[in-house]
């Protein structure tokens, strides 16, 4: 009788140690693959969330508020239709079934973010980089709803806003003296920032970005930055933790979900990544759009 071929022990032992080499060198590859398609997404929208907000302007000759507030309640004609950024460019980026839906107050059919800003997730408003952004674009807090989120907020500064009569500035495209091109308009944020409280905030977390939401009563929940928080100090964070007894996230800023940088889309309609290390002059200066400073060689 012929013995019949096999693997030693040995051998078994080589080709599993081989396996498990190559298996080691293959994931951070597909892991890098996998990032850099998130990153293309997220560019994608940023890019799609810009050149909306020309269409805006084009047809409005201003552009979309970063919010009109609900809370004001002073002028009728902007109460009536109070929201965010995002909320406003919906029929420019190929929604508008939900941009025409009406919310019942009294005897009135009004076009305002409480008629969509739960149950509705948008895609092109779900940062794929974000790690806390629901794929679905809803984020269920128990208790309360579905409520559609956002990894992208606007820039409070240079889009301009509605609060009261009093309290208001609407900007236009060509009012942006420093240049679109040095002019963020947009730029990731942490969608849900699950954590109970922090210093300086309004009320108890979790705190999620609303897409559509536009309060001064609930200002950690609107899709904005440079608000609350204005200045140097307003620079973007890197990598926060969202959730946890460790949670560092803080809903006022900007937050990078990665460490190279931040994604900002620009007035001009292009988007720009920002590295972790850009001075906080610098960041402050490209959030203004007419305050005349010069951009430093970071930018």
């Amino acid at each position: 009788m012929t013995r019949r071929p096999a693997f030693t022990l040995i051998e078994l032992l080589v080709v599993i140690a081989i396996i498990a080499i190559l298996i080691g060198l293959l994931l951070p590859a597909v892991q890098k693959v996998r990032e850099a398609a998130a990153r293309m997404q997220s560019t994608n929208n940023l890019k799609q969330m810009s050149l909306a907000t020309h269409g805006y302007n084009d047809a409005n000759d201003f552009l979309p508020p970063a919010f009109v507030d609900w809370d004001g309640g002073d002028n009728p004609l902007w109460w009536k239709r109070a929201g965010s950024s995002h909320y406003y460019i919906l029929p420019y980026i190929e929604q508008n079934a939900l941009a025409d839906r009406t919310y019942t107050y009294g005897s009135e059919q009004l076009k305002i973010f409480w008629a969509i800003y739960t149950n509705n997730g948008v895609k092109t408003f779900v940062n794929p980089s974000d790690p806390s952004n629901p794929a679905n674009g809803l984020f269920n807090d128990s208790g309360w709803g579905n409520y559609g989120v956002t990894g992208y907020a606007a820039n409070y500064v240079s889009l301009g806003h509605y609060l009261r009569s009093n309290n208001n500035r609407l900007r236009k495209l060509n009012g942006i003296s420093d240049g679109t091109s040095n002019t963020i308009f947009y730029a990731e944020k942490v969608a849900v920032c699950q954590r109970s409280t922090f210093s300086g905030a309004s009320a108890g977390g979790p705190y999620y970005n609303i897409w559509a939401y536009g309060r001064t009563a609930w200002p950690e929940w609107n899709p904005i930055f440079g608000y609350q928080v204005t200045g140097p100090a307003s620079k973007f964070q890197v990598n926060p933790v969202a959730s946890g007894a460790a949670a560092t996230c803080d809903p006022r800023l900007a937050s990078a979900p990665r460490s190279a940088g931040i994604l900002v889309g620009l007035g001009d309609g292009s988007v720009r990544m920002l590295n972790s290390n850009v001075n906080p002059d610098t960041w402050w200066a490209a959030c203004t759009p007419d305050g005349g400073e010069v951009l430093g060689s970071d930018w």
